[in-house]
């Protein structure tokens, strides 16, 4: 590596690490033994005992970013090129949307040019265990790297060849479960399933509820794994089937995991809606859908039209926490609304000391609970709950919705309150 790249890189790691360090002091001293002897250890520039004890931390816990991200400085301390690339590239594919994967990535385009770091995750799916104790929080994601431009327009030119077949609007109705998931029923090659609405999913169905449902799934190839907020790859099939909501039937690729965990909900998300801007009545139990047709864009109110930006399929909007301006997905799929820790640090958000424990895709993981004051455009929701953890980034959901009518208008790139 070049003396001048080098000596800039190592001014950007102890940047990082004293700023990451100074916001996550109260959690490290929180941590188990392993974590707090690393960040001892390197503090004090020894950086071989660090990665020893971060190494072992590891081998207790692989979700928190943090981790990865630290055991990858000290290797890129140390000049072990291989394991730094190894830790940063865990760092930057499995946490995309966290600080610490954000800074893993940049390092890690410093140090290998040939990386290309994901905009986003390609799909997220997010779903939550409704019973015994555990939360429901989204459950899952998948990341994958970005598209070569050449696929991208021939996939834009296929949807758009699609959507001529398709209705100009659809509709369908959901039922609240008990946590706020949006249950839905609908038809997967003419059998009848039940699933959850979850616009922060693409599409996942158990294999076992859809043989008992009757389905023929010989025709389903191996496909590419899907994380939970747990951290831990599962392994799915894909194949494709014929799905049908309400007044809208379109064929799309279905993932699908062996078998059902303690989570066990089968989720339908953005591939079924792809193409449609889609409007949510939270107290009528109705998703309006409408494809995007150029209309002209009517006047703004800047107390409920809220800019949203398009990422990997999610829709994701800037809003204030305790007065600090965040960014967060929407995810209709999410009981509760989840920071990752780095973000709550930033935010001050205080863990109360309650612990929720969640079993989803993945396995098993604990959140932590806290209180923040949250204003998005003219709605403002003052000592709010949110959980604090995961592996994924940070999500708003239908703890945050309840009892709104809104509408995410892909066309104007809005989200749009009613009142």
């Amino acid at each position: 590596m070049p003396r001048s790249t080098e000596d800039i890189t190592n001014r950007g790691l102890k940047a990082a690490i004293l700023v990451m360090t100074f916001l996550f002091g109260g959690a490290a001293r929180g941590a188990d033994d392993a974590y707090k002897l690393g960040l001892e250890a390197y503090g004090k520039g020894n950086y071989a005992a660090a990665a020893s004890h971060f190494d072992s931390a590891l081998q207790k816990t692989q979700n928190n970013p943090l981790l990865w991200y630290y055991d990858a400085l000290c290797y890129h301390q140390l000049k072990n090129w291989s394991m730094a690339k190894s830790r940063y590239k865990t760092t930057a594919l499995s946490f995309p949307l966290t600080e610490p994967g954000r800074r893993a990535a940049a390092a890690l385009r410093a140090i290998d040019p040939t990386f290309v770091a994901p905009n986003s995750p390609a799909t997220t799916s997010t779903s939550g265990q409704s019973d015994k104790g555990s939360s429901g929080a989204s459950a899952t994601a998948e990341n994958t790297a970005p598209a070569p431009k050449s696929s991208t327009a021939e996939a834009d030119q296929a949807l758009a060849q699609e959507l001529t077949r398709l209705p100009d609007t659809a509709h369908f109705y959901f039922k609240k479960g008990h946590q706020g998931h949006m249950e839905v029923d609908l038809m997967v090659n003419g059998h009848p399933v039940k699933a959850i609405f979850d616009t922060g999913a693409s599409a996942l169905f158990y294999k076992d509820q859809l043989k008992e449902a009757g389905l023929d799934l010989n025709k389903a190839k191996v496909g590419k794994g899907t994380r939970g907020w747990a951290g831990v790859e599962v392994p799915t099939e894909v194949m494709p089937a014929e799905i049908k909501l309400g007044t809208l039937t379109r064929t799309i690729n279905i993932k699908m995991p062996e078998t059902s965990t303690a989570l066990s909900d089968n989720l339908i998300g953005q591939d079924f809606i792809k193409g449609y801007q889609y409007e949510i009545d939270d107290r009528g139990g109705r998703v309006d859908l409408k494809k995007n047709l150029g209309t002209k864009q009517a006047k703004l109110n800047p107390l409920y039209d809220i800019p949203i930006q398009i990422i990997g399929g999610k829709e994701f909007i800037v809003f204030t926490v305790n007065s600090q301006y965040a960014k967060a997905f929407i995810d209709t799929g999410a009981a509760n609304t989840i920071f990752d820790e780095f973000s709550a640090a930033r935010f001050g958000a205080v863990p109360t000391g309650e612990v929720i424990h969640m079993t989803g895709v993945g396995g098993d993981l604990t959140m932590k609970k806290a209180y923040v004051n949250i204003r998005i455009g003219g709605m403002y929701r003052d000592n709010f709950p949110i959980l604090i953890g995961g592996s994924g980034a940070c999500a708003l959901g239908q703890d945050l919705m309840d009892g709104w009518r809104y509408k995410v208008d892909r066309e104007n790139k809005l989200l749009r309150f009613f009142h």
